[in-house]
């Protein structure tokens, strides 16, 4: 990484005293969706070691309190662009391609690695403070080993790479490589990532979208998820002109058929959207390593449409769920998005369709398996990571009926002002609802004074 100011006020991460949550009411997202009332959970070494009513503390365990508590998976954003961080309100009123072309993409170009750093940290603070405890990110071009720097400085669990694109119309030219040079530079980056001692962070392979990719960068990529094992992680099928502008750049192929016809359906390929997913498509997906990560708000406010999350899984393919970036959503809040996705999907199927349980599945249980995680993350069970958030139900909006049900409680009426205590790996990230390993200020300064400077550099 070129010589940058970083954060001054990260605390490094140390070995933790095992840590035992005390006295909430648990929900597991497991398989049983169970709800534990009045459970301790012991964290040790960065994963759950035991879940019962009571567990005895060993000697030296740090104890937290969360009586009255619900205790939750960490939430999982399955597509998220924290390098546009920054550009929040900078491109509204635009439909897909034209916020690409006129103001994504300029803006994205002006990045340096210190710009992207302080962006994407700022954030991860926001998701952290919304209770995101890992998140698969699409990357940047310029600005990439600043964005992923940041990612792990933040303490999140995170999958991410390069933003891969050599060819675009409207594309500055610092964006759309060399094809040779855009994967050289991706493998150097990725086997950087892969040497981080101890890291958080795995390497994906990110190709922007097939408008921004040629046929020999997708072959150069397809090679590299054989060759590497690194899955493949794209935007596809979010708005009827892209689809359009597929079909007369591939004569007459959608995505999905070009992505069949190069062969990275053979790879474990991951789309963030899938507004434009049909049932011909599904069927033909349905037998694949595939996975779909819902948007509902980006959808929306690009004016994209309504993913039809229902039919998706149905065909028995995981979906997962994310904010997608402060660019086209304003915010970085999961919980709204799983509540707006349930919500959308009722307006749809009818209100039965979509309980609250299958919501928080979309950015819990369902959310890790959707981008290959459902091993390690995604429900509190013995032996998975100790990625945990604790809502606290002192919030007006979450007084309800003890007979109602925990699960549509959260998903219809939860937001980030629950949040009380983040864990990632057993690490207390967010204490009452405050960072620990994050200095906030600091961030919200340096962000201040780099959005500047890149404003000016993309003379905005």
């Amino acid at each position: 990484m070129q010589s940058m100011k970083v954060a001054s006020a990260v605390a490094p991460a140390t070995r933790a005293r095992p840590l035992l949550i005390r006295g909430g009411t648990v929900l597991t997202l497991d398989e049983r969706a169970s709800v534990m009332p009045d459970t301790d959970l012991l964290l040790a070494e960065g994963r759950i070691q035991e879940i019962g009513s009571p567990v005895a503390p060993p000697v030296g365990c740090q104890i937290l309190d969360v009586d009255g508590c619900l205790v939750l998976p960490g939430l999982i954003q399955g597509h998220i662009h924290l390098g546009q961080t920054f550009f929040r309100g900078l491109a509204e009123g635009r439909t897909l391609l034209a916020w690409l072309q006129e103001r994504i993409w300029p803006l994205e170009a002006a990045h340096d690695d210190e710009s992207a750093y302080w962006c994407a940290l700022l954030g991860a603070a926001e998701c952290l403070l919304s209770g995101t405890t890992t998140v698969q990110d699409i990357g940047l071009g310029p600005g990439a080993r600043g964005l992923l720097s940041a990612i792990r400085q933040s303490g999140l669990r995170g999958l991410a790479g390069i933003c891969l694109m050599d060819c675009g119309e409207g594309m500055p030219a610092n964006l759309a490589g060399d094809t040779d040079t855009v994967l050289a530079e991706t493998v150097s980056l990725g086997e950087e990532v892969e040497g981080w001692t101890g890291s958080r962070i795995a390497y994906l392979l990110n190709p922007r979208f097939i408008l921004s990719c040629s046929d020999e960068l997708w072959h150069g990529i397809r090679q590299l998820a054989s060759e590497k094992g690194w899955p493949i992680h794209t935007h596809a099928l979010e708005q009827k002109e892209e689809s359009l502008a597929v079909m007369r750049l591939k004569g007459g192929l959608d995505e999905i058929a070009f992505f069949d016809e190069t062969g990275i359906l053979d790879s474990d390929l991951r789309i963030a959207h899938g507004v434009q997913l049909e049932a011909r498509h599904l069927q033909r997906l349905s037998a694949e390593t595939f996975s779909v990560v819902h948007c509902p708000s980006a959808n929306l406010k690009l004016g994209s449409g309504i993913a039809d999350v229902v039919g998706i899984r149905a065909a028995g393919i995981p979906v997962g769920i994310g904010a997608d970036g402060a660019a086209c959503n304003n915010d970085l809040d999961v919980l709204e998005e799983v509540r707006l996705a349930a919500l959308l999907q009722q307006v749809g199927h009818g209100p039965a369709s979509f309980s609250g349980l299958e919501a928080l599945r979309l950015a819990t249980s369902e959310g890790a398996a959707a981008i290959g995680l459902g091993d390690h993350v995604g429900s509190l069970e013995v032996g998975k990571a100790a990625d945990l958030v604790v809502l606290g139900t002192d919030r007006p909006e979450l007084l309800a009926a003890s007979t109602v049900d925990l699960h549509d409680l959260v998903a219809f009426g939860a937001s980030r002002a629950s949040v009380r205590h983040v864990l990632v790996n057993g690490e207390l990230l967010v204490e009452d609802g405050r960072l620990t390993r994050l200095n906030l200020e600091e961030i919200r300064q340096e962000a201040s004074r780099c959005l500047e400077e890149l404003l000016q550099r993309a003379r905005f």
